[in-house]
């Protein structure tokens, strides 16, 4: 069922009390909004439903397009905050009355905003210029999950869009997706750690601006994590690479290098300015990637709970310069599931703008997972089909804490059977752990794509190299995965062709480049190599061998990689028929140990020369433990075969005085106790 909310039109149409499980309403806030300059806010006050109902998901879609002219050829920052009225007033002078001494006061409500989602403007030269594909009219979709923020998106609620940019540039476009159900952790409490930029002169000054903050921790909290964006700004801030620290009690419980590696292959390209240059935590063009970090093991239900984040220590060059945005939330639970194995995002088959770098295909399927539950993931199962067509199955195997995600490359399968008019993609992940899944509302995914290209004759692959051929590669691969050609000897400014004459099946045709200076793709022809004379232009194409009739022209502006899949013989769908596997078979007599039926005590603690471990439980159990110093440096490791009861001695005269972490871990459970190595 689809209930639609128009908020800008001041009409509400009600929720019923009774709707169905996966009953979706759609609510809009911003319409195609202009976003205006100098750096401003837009903000909407939106009414959201005011219901007792629950919802597994809610997504924002977050839709960008050019605003007034036209499409800013710069890369800016769009913040999206959700405001809520606090209780408190503000009050501003409106007007004096010098002879009667009166004041005019104004008197408004105050507002809390906090940060539910970020990202950065692509360089929009081509759509202000009508080049390379791209006009006024385009748009780009970006998706932001939200659903911790359902107590907060209720009633009114003020929906803000920050505009960084200096001009009238980009328009907005926010609708706000209300999945019906029980979410798979019920969410206790909401709380901002920071949200502000930060200039960087020091380490020691920035962490006298992001220090630490405490927060009571309720007794009926049973997991919690902290939810991070950030990203680098300014010359050493944007363009150096540096790691984040998150402490929790003094003891370090995640360290991330916050840096965007593959710009080269974001899905808006080509831009007109440098977005090919890898950035600290973003792309232009591209969503800020969010850092959900499991903090469950470091505190404690019924104690404060002291959170910190502290970035590297570096030196800002003269003339330089360094920020970090940065915007960190608290997220207690109150109930979550110990297994629970998420579908996250179907990457390829999908003609979702975001995945055009991936589509379309007639090869491998690439999804998404994530560990959704309370417990590590080591083990899932994804069964996948297109409409029409036979399951096949893959088993997972891999090591994913709490909240951590993957991407996975499933095997080949037959698209035989494929209903062309109708062309969905379905996968199902469950089986976490080798156990059932206690969340089944999060395992399944249905997208949509577009056929591949059928090629029915001969053919050669046309390249023009430049003047540094040695950054590219070209690869032709059989949909068994055989490699047909792979060639990286092109000469400088020469030209090579490659004749194909396949038989029928599924292929696909990359084309790499990788340039040490960047580090990173910069493609056969950009316009600041060619501008500062490092590089000439290169190009590419397919082609008939017949008449040399031109079947595909790659822009040459690509950054890291073209890639292109087709069939040969046949439409996609009219594959041969091959044999699907069997379904795995799973048995439910795995001994799933409850958390409480086994106890590790460590002690004394502090320690000075040694730690005794003792683990004991009902029934027999095996796993690995693992020491770790507060940089997360594992200082001892060894595996617990099965048993009943295990005791264990860890010598400590070696190690440094200071905060240490020793886990217990297995298929199904963690059980964490931090100690003090104090000689």
């Amino acid at each position: 069922m689809k209930k639609i909310i128009f908020t800008l039109a001041i009409l509400y149409l009600s929720l019923s009390n009774f709707a169905a499980t996966g009953d979706t309403t759609y609510v809009y806030s911003h319409t195609a909004t202009n976003l205006n300059s100098p750096p401003s806010n837009d903000d909407v006050w939106t009414v959201l439903p005011n219901t007792s109902t629950n919802y597994q998901k809610i997504l924002m879609k977050f839709t960008l397009g050019c605003g007034t002219p036209n499409c800013s050829g710069w890369d800016y920052t769009v913040n999206t905050y959700l405001g809520k009225k606090n209780g408190l007033v503000d009050s501003t002078i409106v007007s004096i009355d010098t002879t009667s001494a009166d004041t005019t006061w104004s008197y408004s409500d105050q507002v809390k905003f906090i940060e539910i989602g970020r990202l950065i403007t692509p360089y929009g030269t081509y759509m202000a210029n009508n080049s390379n594909g791209f006009n006024n009219s385009w748009t780009h979709p970006y998706y932001y999950d939200v659903t911790d923020y359902a107590a907060l998106l209720k009633d009114s609620v003020n929906i803000r869009v920050f505009y960084s940019g200096w001009s009238d540039a980009f328009s907005a476009k926010i609708e706000f997706m209300m999945i019906e159900g029980q979410p798979t952790r019920q969410v206790e409490n909401v709380r901002e750690i920071y949200n502000q930029y930060v200039g960087y002169p020091n380490s020691a000054a920035f962490e006298n601006v992001v220090s630490a903050k405490t927060f009571p921790i309720s007794a009926n909290v049973t997991s919690a994590k902290v939810s991070l964006i950030i990203t680098g700004h300014e010359s050493q801030g944007e363009f150096d690479p540096h790691g984040f620290q998150l402490k929790v009690n003094s003891v370090l419980a995640h360290s991330e290098l916050f840096w965007k590696a593959d710009c080269g292959m974001t899905a808006i390209a080509p831009q007109g300015g440098t977005w090919i240059f890898n950035r600290a935590n973003w792309c232009p063009g591209e969503k800020v990637n969010e850092f959900e970090m499991d903090i469950t093991p470091y505190i404690t239900s019924g104690q404060n709970a002291s959170i910190d984040l502290d970035l590297d220590d570096f030196i800002v060059q003269a003339g330089e310069g360094a920020g970090y945005g940065i915007s960190a939330h608290l997220i207690t639970y109150s109930a979550q599931k110990n297994n629970d194995v998420a579908l996250e995002e179907i990457i390829a088959p999908n003609n979702d703008k975001n995945y055009s770098r991936f589509n379309p295909i007639c090869t491998e399927p690439i999804v998404k997972i994530k560990n959704a539950g309370k417990l590590p993931l080591t083990y899932a199962e994804i069964a996948y089909r297109v409409k029409g067509g036979e399951t096949w199955y893959y088993e997972w195997t891999g090591y994913l804490k709490p909240f951590e995600t993957e991407i996975v490359t499933l095997p080949e399968f037959s698209w035989n059977g494929l209903d062309t008019n109708d062309r969905q993609f379905i996968a199902i992940a469950s089986w976490p752990n080798n156990v059932p899944d206690e969340y089944e509302s999060n395992n399944k995914l249905v997208s949509r794509f577009d056929m591949t290209p059928q090629l029915n004759e001969s053919f050669y692959v046309y390249v023009k190299a430049n003047n540094q051929p040695q950054e590219s590669s070209l690869l032709v691969r059989y949909e068994n995965l055989d490699t047909l050609l792979f060639k990286n000897n092109f000469v400088a400014n020469g030209i090579s062709r490659d004749t194909f004459q396949l038989f029928d099946g599924s292929y696909a045709l990359d084309i790499y480049d990788y340039d040490n200076q960047w580090e990173g793709g910069d493609g056969l022809s950009w316009w600041l190599n060619t501008q500062q004379g490092w590089e000439n232009t290169g190009s590419t194409s397919m082609r008939k061998t017949s008449n040399n009739q031109v079947i595909k022209n790659f822009n040459g502006d690509f950054g890291s990689n073209i890639h292109y899949e087709f069939t040969v013989g046949y439409p996609l769908g009219y594959n041969e028929p091959r044999e699907a596997p069997a379904a795995p078979v799973h048995t439910t007599s795995i001994n799933t140990i409850i958390p409480d039926y086994i106890n590790l005590n460590v002690f004394p603690n502090p320690a000075n020369e040694k730690i005794n471990l003792s683990l004991d439980a009902k029934t027999k159990f095996s796993g690995k433990i693992t020491m770790t110093d507060i940089n997360g440096r594992i200082v001892n490791e060894f595996q617990v075969t099965p048993s009943l009861e295990v005791k264990h001695v860890l010598d400590t005269r070696s190690l440094a005085n200071g905060f240490y972490t020793i886990t217990f871990s297995n298929n199904v459970l963690q059980i964490v106790k931090k100690v003090t190595v104090l000689h």
